[in-house]
């Protein structure tokens, strides 16, 4: 189902400028009309249109456009929101930048469809005048899927020999030396060949060195095998006495708080942006209207290790952080919150607070 809605979401995009019709209210069934007020509340409607045999609704969101799709019986099929490319996820930019040198992102948006699987579209195309756009989508953790772009390795290789076709020419010429005069029996003078070297714009791409792992004692271990028998972790940290799990959960990333006997304390899901609870994202917007979430988060407290601690009252809440531009410097300002289960505001997040990061 999801590749069809794929499909068809991508053709969609296609011929958009080519098959769409404009409709008057008075054209769109009734079923239609129904159907979008049973998807999304609290949205201004801009228009109604035809295209590819689908009904659409361009809507405004808390100032994000989007274009909703519909069949003609007024099922909906999925959503297209058009964001600013510094909007994107730290993830998804940082896939791009490290591995798309001379690329420019000429589109991103992001897709919600009604398997769930909601995520990122770029279309990407190195800079310049009429160069071939490719298409990349990233889930909502920011991991690729599917893409039609050039090797990452090949870009970055034609990336430095653009910049320096000097150093690339020398390499190259320097190799054809090599394989020329090996079976004379002449030696290359390798000091020489260095001092040459040294004098070229040499760009070096060096990958990051590997992070040890921490070790885990066995008791917890074997406590989450126990409890997840069928999910894989994807990196242990230690924090204090503590250990954290990050593991797949449902295809989204889970952290899982554990003591190190075993015991478990907490676990903190990420929140889908799409699934952001309306009354918090309100209350933020008026607290800090210049402000971005960058994470939101929902921390559960361990059933049996609630009934644990008795001098301090334990319940789910939400763990956000914001980003605010500060005027006249190019630092940004982390804002760190917290809400109740019943979306209330709880404060900022203290030094004390089990996931209160440092200020940056």
């Amino acid at each position: 189902m999801k590749r069809f809605i794929l499909g068809a979401i991508l053709l969609s995009l296609s011929f958009t400028a080519f098959c769409q019709q404009k409709l008057r209210k008075s054209e769109v069934p009734q079923e239609v009309r129904q159907g979008l007020e049973n998807t999304y509340t609290d949205y201004k409607l801009e228009g109604w249109y035809f295209e590819t045999g689908q009904y659409v609704a361009n809507i405004n969101i808390d100032n994000n456009t989007g274009r909703v799709f519909f069949t003609p019986t007024g099922n909906w099929q999925y959503t297209i929101f058009d964001i600013k490319a510094q909007e994107l996820p730290t993830l998804v930019d940082n896939y791009f930048i490290n591995n798309y040198p001379g690329y420019r992102i000429k589109q991103s948006q992001y897709v919600e469809d009604m398997s769930g699987d909601n995520y990122y579209r770029l279309i990407i195309a190195m800079k310049g005048v009429a160069q071939t756009e490719y298409e990349m989508i990233f889930d909502t953790r920011g991991k690729l899927t599917k893409t039609n772009a050039p090797d990452p390795d090949y870009v970055k290789k034609d990336y430095i020999a653009r910049l320096n076709p000097e150093a690339i020419e020398y390499r190259q010429k320097k190799m054809a030396e090599r394989e020329g005069i090996q079976g004379e029996g002449i030696s290359v003078d390798y000091e020489k060949e260095q001092a040459e070297m040294k004098k070229s714009k040499k760009v070096d791409v060096s990958a990051p060195d590997a992070v040890d792992t921490p070790k885990i004692p066995e008791e917890v271990t074997s406590a989450f095998k126990k409890k997840f028998p069928r999910s894989e972790v994807k990196s242990w940290s230690q924090e204090g006495e503590n250990y954290r799990a990050v593991y797949d959960r449902r295809g989204s990333d889970a952290e899982l708080l554990m003591k190190k006997d075993g015991t478990f304390i907490s676990t903190t899901t990420n929140v889908d942006k799409a699934r952001y609870p309306r009354l918090i994202t309100k209350d933020l917007a008026l607290r800090y209207p210049k402000a971005k979430i960058e994470k939101f988060q929902k921390i559960d407290y361990d059933s049996k290790y609630k009934r644990s601690v008795t001098d301090t009252k334990l319940d789910t809440y939400y763990y956000i952080e914001l980003t605010e531009k500060i005027k006249g410097k190019n630092d940004k300002k982390r804002i760190k919150v917290t809400y109740d289960k019943s979306y209330k505001f709880q404060g900022l997040a203290g030094s004390d607070d089990e996931y209160a990061e440092d200020e940056e």
